[in-house]
Parts: C-alpha cells; sequence; structure tokens
C-alpha cells in the first residue's frame, strides 16, 4: 500500500495530466474502498488545486477533497488556489473552482466570498453554459443553508451581496442553457421549501429554528424571488415547457409556490416578516390590481400542468404536479375541478409498482383534500378509493 501511495504522489507531482488524472483516479477507489488518504489529499491540495492544473485534475482533485478531512491549514491553500482559479481564463478551470465552494468549512466560507464577490457574479455573465450552471447550483446549495443566513445576520454587506446573487438565480430560470435553466429552478424551488419547513417548525413550537432575524432574511429573499416569479410567470411556464421532459418536474414547485403566494395574499405577510422598510417594500413589491387578476394567474398555471395529469408517462412527474395542482385548488376562486383532476391522477398511481411504497402519501393526499370537491365528486372519489382498495 505504501508503495502504490508513493506512486500516486509522485505521479501528482508530475506536469503529465493524463498521469495526474489517472493518479487522482487510483486515489478516489482507495477512498472509496475505507482507507484513509489523508497523505495523498494533502499532495493533492499542494500540486493541482494550488498549482495550475487541468480543468479535469482540478474537478477530480476536488472530489478527492470532498470525501477527506483536511486541517485548517489546507484549507487556507485550497482557497488560495480557488481564488486564483476564479481569474483563470479557461472557463472550465473555474467551474471547478465555484464547485468546491459548497465544500468549504464555515470558517473559510465568509471571507472567500467577501474578497472574490465581483469574480463570483461575474461568473453569472459567462459565455460558458459550464461555468453558468456551476455558479448556478453552487450557490442554490450554499446561499440556502443556514451558516450563511446566521452570517448574513451580522454581515450587512455580505447579506446585499446575497440577495443579489439570490435575483440572478433567479433570472437563470430564463437561461438559454437547459442544464441552467433546471438548476435554478431548484434552486429556487429549494429556497422556498427551507422557508416554508423553518416557518412551520417555528409554529410547532420549535426552538431550535432560526432566530427572528435569520428569519426575516429568508423572508425576504423568498419574497422578492415570489415577486419575480410571478412577473415573469407566463415566460418561465414557457421555458419549461421547451425543457426535456424528464427536468419539468423541477419546475413545478417553484411556479406554484408563487402563484399561490400572491393569490392568496401570503405574500404580504411574508413581507412583514422580512422587516422591510415600507418605501423599500413598495419599491419592489408586486402589485396585483384586482383579485380577477390573481385568479387569471392561477387559472393560467393549471391550465399550463393540466395535460401532465393525463399525458406524463412519468409517475414521479404525474404525482408532482397532482399534489401541486391541489394546492392551487382552495385559492380563492378555485375550481372543484382542478382538484377532481389531480385527485384522479394520485389515484391512478395506486397500482403502479413503484408507487407500492408511496401509497400512504397518496391516501393522506387524496383524504386531506377531499373537502375542496362538492358532494357529488366527493362520492365519486370515495368509491373510486373503495374500488382501489
Amino acid at each position: 500500500m505504501d508503495i502504490l501511495f508513493a506512486q500516486i504522489q509522485a505521479d501528482l507531482r508530475s506536469n503529465d495530466a493524463l498521469r495526474q488524472s489517472s493518479a487522482l483516479l487510483q486515489a478516489l477507489q482507495q477512498s472509496a474502498a475505507g482507507r484513509d488518504i489523508s497523505v495523498i489529499a494533502k499532495s493533492a491540495v499542494e500540486e493541482i488545486v494550488a498549482s495550475p492544473a487541468s480543468a479535469v485534475c482540478k474537478k477530480l482533485a476536488f472530489d478527492l477533497i470532498r470525501s477527506t478531512r483536511l486541517t485548517p491549514d489546507l484549507w487556507d491553500t485550497v482557497c488560495s488556489g480557488v481564488k486564483t482559479d476564479l481569474h483563470f481564463p479557461d472557463p472550465d478551470v473555474t467551474a471547478a473552482a465555484v464547485s468546491i465552494l459548497a465544500a468549504l468549512p464555515a470558517f473559510s466560507l465568509p471571507k472567500l466570498i467577501s474578497d472574490c464577490s465581483s469574480e463570483i457574479a461575474s461568473c453569472f455573465d459567462s459565455p460558458s453554459d459550464n461555468l453558468r450552471f456551476s455558479i448556478t447550483e453552487t450557490l442554490g446549495c450554499i446561499l440556502a443553508r443556514d451558516d450563511l443566513v446566521t452570517l448574513c445576520e451580522n454581515n450587512v454587506g455580505l447579506l446585499d451581496k446575497v440577495s443579489n446573487w439570490w435575483a440572478r438565480i433567479g433570472q437563470n430560470m430564463l437561461d438559454k442553457s437547459d442544464a441552467v435553466s433546471k438548476v435554478a429552478f431548484e434552486s429556487v424551488g429549494r429556497l422556498f421549501q427551507e422557508f416554508d419547513s423553518k416557518r412551520m417548525s417555528r409554529l410547532a413550537g420549535d426552538k431550535l429554528v432560526d432566530s427572528e432575524n435569520s428569519l426575516a432574511i429568508r423572508s425576504k429573499w423568498v419574497s422578492s424571488m415570489v415577486d419575480i416569479v410571478w412577473r415573469k410567470r407566463s415566460a418561465l411556464m414557457a421555458r419549461s415547457l421547451v425543457l426535456p421532459v424528464e427536468t419539468f418536474r423541477a419546475t413545478v414547485f417553484p411556479l406554484v409556490f408563487a402563484v399561490k403566494a400572491v393569490a392568496s395574499g401570503s405574500v404580504e405577510v411574508i413581507r412583514q416578516l422580512s422587516k422591510a422598510s415600507s418605501a423599500a417594500a413598495a419599491a419592489n413589491a408586486t402589485v396585483v390590481d384586482s383579485n380577477a387578476e390573481k385568479l387569471v394567474g392561477v387559472s393560467d398555471l393549471v391550465t399550463h400542468l393540466a395535460p401532465f395529469l393525463a399525458s406524463s408517462l412519468d409517475p414521479a412527474l404525474i404525482f408532482e404536479v397532482g399534489i401541486n395542482m391541489l394546492y392551487l385548488a382552495d385559492v380563492a376562486g378555485g375550481k372543484p375541478e382542478w382538484a377532481s383532476q389531480s385527485i384522479i391522477a394520485i389515484l391512478t398511481l395506486w397500482d403502479r409498482q413503484e408507487f407500492s411504497s408511496a401509497r400512504e402519501s397518496i391516501v393522506r393526499a387524496v383524504v386531506t383534500n377531499l373537502h375542496l370537491l362538492d358532494l357529488h365528486m366527493q362520492v365519486c372519489r370515495f368509491f373510486t378509493s373503495f374500488k382501489l382498495g
């Protein structure tokens, strides 16, 4: 084993990209086998991360770093290498450097993103699809994290930067690249889900949740993102239709959450939680003229989603669309037919083998939302459920 490790380290010290990548792959195999590779990781940091290397070698080195533990001084070396790579002319190298940001420890991340905020922001404008994908995916993971929200509580400058980055992620939902668009939808959906879970935990009396300031920061980001989605909902729905079918599912929840937040008025509660000044809120908030406009927005989204209940061959997509259409059905002015379509589609999954373990979720979804149907529909759905049972 010592001979193998010595050979790997020797290959890492060479200037041959092929030998370096082969050595890194061997090191990853040793790590997967449960062996201690800290010595190799140290060499990878010094010879690959902190030195010029190909994009493939950089990516493999970062994968190796994620699989082991580094000392604080090695993390400092990693941060120094990342800063250098953010200026590298090859966008694939920069994309690899950006991807490691999510793995940086809490004591290193704030300083790095503060020092390199302009370089990070410039990644959103890169002509490289790979770099725009990397920055959108990485920041989408980092910016919703509890530790970063806590850091923003005591650093107004960092809070402003993060708020601007969320706005850029929101804009990337309309990116020309399908991969970038999909990961932007996923990032926005993750922000909404994190906020919803934190709010419900507070209502349940959980003491191990965000402070009021942290909740206010999340609320600010969520309300601004809801405004972006509501204003651009027509373009976003059109963009989602030209995504590959297997990625359409990622677009459903962000659209539904934002449209319902506006239609139900809950976005106003979110703005109050954000503690934003009335002037700032008035300048940035979406103004909805009437209940009719809200209902049209909801109806347009239901019309957009409904075809996937009947025509999709993907059970997971049917379930996702069905659950989210039920979420829209209880909006003021919603129609029982919306809930009926969703419940019928969800019940068709009962006999699907891949959904056998999700029958409890199907029953819960149907029973919880039966009140949205009129009496005749309730009776029909009851007998349908009885037959399935």
